[in-house]
């Protein structure tokens, strides 16, 4: 066991243990919680989101001369695209906080971009390896939410 005294701004001084922090640190990661797998499952969505969102940015702004002009594309892919650029990175935001609402905006957009390349708006760039990968992310969502709910309870 290590001890050391520490003084605060104030002038308060402390004796810590850093032994008995290391085991209760040890004992929280042997603690397997739902809720905390919720909220990291929506942290590392909303990092993928964020990256999302930034690529159909990139795309509005001519950053990406690769996929073409953006101003050459035909109007409802063009708005698709704008739609996705801010509502994107609205949800990751959302996700990130793992606020409610965050869910609910990025069930939105995956469901829109799962659904949009059948009505005949070119919504997504994945096709349907994308959207079967949305409603696997979605599926997997419900499952920890649901998990969540039944820890609280």
């Amino acid at each position: 066991m290590k001890t050391v005294m520490r003084q605060s701004r104030d002038g308060v001084t402390q004796i810590v243990d850093h032994g008995a922090a290391r085991v209760s640190g040890m004992r929280a990661l042997s603690q397997w919680s739902w809720i905390g797998a919720l909220v990291w499952y929506m942290r590392t969505l909303a990092w993928v989101w964020v990256a999302k969102g930034l690529f159909n940015w990139s795309l509005v702004l001519g950053a990406l001369p690769g996929y073409g002009d953006f101003t050459a594309l035909a109007r409802p892919t063009q708005g698709s695209v704008v739609f996705f650029a801010a509502v994107d990175l609205l949800a990751a935001v959302g996700l990130w906080l793992a606020a409610p609402w965050g869910g609910v905006v990025w069930l939105l957009c995956a469901s829109i971009e799962t659904v949009s390349p059948a009505l005949g708006v070119r919504g997504m760039v994945g096709g349907a390896p994308a959207a079967g990968l949305n409603i696997a992310l979605a599926a997997l969502y419900f499952f920890l939410s649901w998990r969540a709910g039944q820890e609280r309870a």
